[in-house]
């Protein structure tokens, strides 16, 4: 087989060794301890769903790609009124995923550690 059929089959099958997230996972803000809940859909290395942070309201994800353990996601929200893009990068390993959310222009950042909830 010639390196480039490697390369196309590596290429191939690399989207299908992506984490599932699909399902609803918990956990806190490190800064402040304050619950956040993302309730997300995988399909393939694409991730969609919401965020809903102290207040419960959900804010949507506007992107959302996984890349075998590593996730990214573009999440819509606002802050005393004004739009706020917020971005959240990470790993999920198994059941854990743990991520720096952080507003668009870096002004804010904090650490996730979300657990999959079984419920």
């Amino acid at each position: 087989m010639t390196p480039w059929r490697y390369l196309l089959l590596f290429l191939t099958v690399l989207p299908l060794c992506a984490a599932d997230v699909s399902g609803k996972w918990k956990g806190q803000m490190g800064d402040s301890g304050r619950e956040v809940v993302f309730q997300l859909k995988s399909e393939g290395t694409k991730v969609s769903g919401t965020m809903s942070g102290p207040g419960g309201e959900p804010r949507p994800i506007t992107q959302g790609q996984l890349s075998g353990v590593n996730i990214s996601l573009t999440i819509a929200s606002e802050w005393q009124g004004n739009p706020v893009k917020l971005t959240a990068k990470g790993k999920v390993t198994g059941s854990e995923m743990k991520l720096t959310l952080e507003a668009e222009g870096g002004d804010w950042s904090t650490d996730l550690v979300l657990k999959k909830a079984t419920e």
